[in-house]
């Protein structure tokens, strides 16, 4: 037995992976084929290959695309779209591991976990979840600080380190979580729910996890996730991932940091920052109130230097010599007043009698007036013995040459009328015959 166990062959690791190799590079079945996937984990390399992986519901496979071959490639890569490549199954010895070697690349369409991400998405959208407006601010120094991760990761150890190194006395509370698989959704919701319980007193909430694949980020896409998000009641910020990674939760969180380090320096203030800005802020009201004391103390020596406060009875002394100084002046105002109406009582005439004379003077005036009246008057012609004939419209008759023979007229006299005909015209200063009707 001892002999058979010293014949049997003992290989290294380099040999048996060279053995896989060969065994897998040499079928033809694995060569020049077509492979459909989702693409994730994808790195484009400075030195222009192109690295990622290739899943599908059930499985996962690693692919590299060299600069030589990638040259003609007329699309856009991105992780969760769905591509057909064609390559060869081949070993990379050095991890011991098998790959695709790409050489030709057709887009196919949206991989069906981003088209599932694309539509909660546009559903969260309707419902008003990624609003800008309902976002609320961040406190400026938060008293104590929640952090939903998982305990033993790099985030939750940056953001500890990052927030004592700004804030030596902050407080932070961890609320443990399951950031990666299947229990990680409800674990993260459970967490940030957890941390909203005011027993706690959390003032800002940091939920997230280090970076990773995009299948390692897919519980922050989760709906449940999501809406613990938006669900809180505490300020949170959201710190998932590198910069490069944008998951849902991002646009429902009230902040979203590209890392859990940037999400600990956004919630907690530098506090050396802070006494600097107090300590200048101090020495300007030092300063200002400095002025304003010996602004005022100088108003006070200038006011203590008048004879006035010296001398508090001057105050008194000063206001009963103004009040008879004004008294003074009043009376004098009064008298000169009463002695200047008296002066024109005397100088007026008895009323009376300029009465009698005004209205003597008007009576005159009326009478002269009524005697040219009466002497332009008709009725004082009729008075003279004089008459006016009128003609049948009432018109007077001024001319013999104005009426005819047999024509009714009216004659006025001083105290009646005449109503007559013409029996004969007889013109005056005229000598001819007389006209007869």
């Amino acid at each position: 037995m001892n002999d058979n166990s010293e014949q049997q062959k003992v290989l290294t690791v380099s040999e048996i992976t060279k053995s896989i190799k060969r065994t897998l590079e040499g079928r033809a079945d694995f060569n020049a084929i077509w492979v459909k996937g989702e693409i994730f984990n994808l790195t484009l390399h400075s030195s222009g290959h192109i690295y990622f992986s290739l899943r599908d519901d059930d499985a996962v496979i690693a692919a590299v695309f060299f600069r030589s071959a990638n040259r003609n490639l007329d699309f856009k890569l991105k992780e969760g779209i769905s591509v057909l490549v064609l390559g060869n199954i081949t070993v990379y010895e050095k991890r011991g591991s098998y790959q695709i070697n790409v050489s030709m690349m057709k887009p196919e369409g949206v991989g069906d976990l981003q088209k599932r991400i694309e539509l909660l998405k546009l559903k969260l959208v309707k419902e008003g979840l990624f609003d800008p407006a309902k976002k609320r601010p961040i406190p400026f120094l938060p008293r104590r600080l929640g952090v939903a991760t998982s305990p033993t990761g790099a985030a939750v150890r940056d953001i500890i380190k990052v927030a004592l190194r700004r804030y030596p006395n902050m407080e932070i509370v961890i609320a443990p979580a399951i950031v990666q698989g299947a229990d990680a959704p409800v674990s993260i919701a459970r967490a940030i729910e957890e941390l909203n319980r005011p027993e706690y007193g959390v003032d800002c909430i940091i939920a997230g996890r280090g970076g990773g694949s995009f299948e390692d980020l897919m519980p922050f896409n989760e709906e449940i996730v999501v809406r613990a998000f938006f669900d809180s009641r505490v300020p949170i910020i959201s710190a998932v991932g590198h910069q490069i990674d944008h998951p849902l939760c991002d646009d429902a969180a009230d902040l979203a940091a590209p890392t859990p380090s940037a999400a600990a320096e956004l919630a907690v203030p530098e506090k050396k920052e802070l006494k600097e800005e107090l300590e200048y802020y101090r020495l300007r009201i030092n300063t200002a109130m400095a002025s304003i004391m010996e602004r005022l103390d100088t108003r006070i020596a200038n006011v203590t230097r008048l004879r006035i406060f010296r001398d508090p009875y001057e105050i008194v002394n000063r206001a009963e010599q103004l009040l008879a100084d004004m008294s003074a002046r009043i009376l004098m105002c009064l008298r000169e007043k009463v002695a200047e109406n008296r002066r024109r009582l005397l100088i007026i005439p008895d009323i009376r009698l300029l009465i009698k004379n005004r209205l003597d003077n008007k009576l005159h005036s009326f009478v002269m007036a009524l005697k040219a009246l009466e002497q332009l008057s008709p009725l004082g012609v009729l008075q003279r013995g004089y008459a006016v004939p009128l003609d049948e419209t009432g018109a007077v008759v001024r001319s013999v040459r104005d009426v005819d023979v047999g024509e009714f007229l009216k004659v006025l006299m001083q105290d009646g009328s005449l109503e007559c005909s013409v029996d004969r015209i007889k013109p005056g200063g005229y000598h001819g015959k007389e006209k007869r009707g």
